[in-house]
């Protein structure tokens, strides 16, 4: 079978033009969002719509100062959502279940299958996107500045504008890392360090590994953000021991 792409290639664009989206266009994206597939009929999440520049700034200053969270013309929070889910269920006076592991990992999937559609949708009448993780930086302030209920949980922000550059496709590792046949099959030194090189280019250093040490190694950024992401869970109801 042919490897050629079947899709446009994804770029995440992080240079907008100064333009708005025209009226009606988010919702009509949300709308397209909401034809993703979800779990048990749920649509276990929520889009927040951050229209206060004010809002905007602080959180562009939380995910570390990201220019391109300021300059896109729409800026949303995909958020895991619970709660919604909770206030139809007490309509008939049931009772909401007790599984905050379970209803995270659902929720979650159902968040970013959601988002994936909408991004989707936003590149094929010719917007770019790119997806914020940098707001867990600030989670348990962006749930105040979001007031956000029990049951919700910021995940990631997104950018959606008119795009003011035509970046390259980034590289990806081996499709052979990604597809496993029957059991999983562990990478071997080799097949890592190819992975590596193929990534060189998405890295000013051409070291790709120095880059996944920032984040996930010991000290890196990930642990960093991991107390006030727990105490964010548990403020959120979706702690468990």
């Amino acid at each position: 079978m042919s490897a050629d792409p079947i899709l446009a290639p994804h770029r995440s664009i992080r240079m907008f033009r100064a333009e708005p989206l025209a009226e009606g266009t988010i919702e009509r994206l949300v709308a397209e969002a909401q034809r993703a597939p979800t779990d048990a009929t749920g649509q276990m999440y929520s889009f927040v719509r951050v229209l206060d520049r004010a809002r905007r700034r602080r959180i562009a200053e939380l995910s570390g100062d990201q220019q391109h969270v300021l300059d896109a013309a729409e800026f949303l929070v995909a958020c895991a959502d619970l709660h919604r889910l909770e206030r139809v269920l007490e309509l008939d006076g049931r009772a909401p279940g007790e599984y905050p592991a379970t209803g995270l990992h659902f929720a979650v999937i159902d968040a970013t299958l959601a988002t994936q559609r909408l991004i989707d949708a936003a590149e094929a009448i010719g917007l770019g996107t790119v997806c914020i993780g940098g707001i867990l930086n600030g989670v348990e302030e962006l749930i105040d500045l979001l007031v956000l209920p029990r049951g919700v949980l910021p995940l990631f922000g997104l950018c959606v504008g008119w795009p003011g550059e035509e970046p390259v496709a980034r590289p990806r590792v081996a499709l052979a890392s990604v597809l496993h046949a029957d059991t999983y099959h562990e990478l071997t030194p080799e097949a890592a360090a190819a992975d590596v090189a193929a990534m060189a280019a998405i890295t000013r250093s051409g070291d790709w590994s120095s880059v996944l040490a920032r984040y996930f190694a010991v000290g890196g950024t990930m642990e960093e953000r991991e107390p006030a992401l727990r105490r964010a869970l548990e403020r959120q109801g979706f702690a468990w021991q």
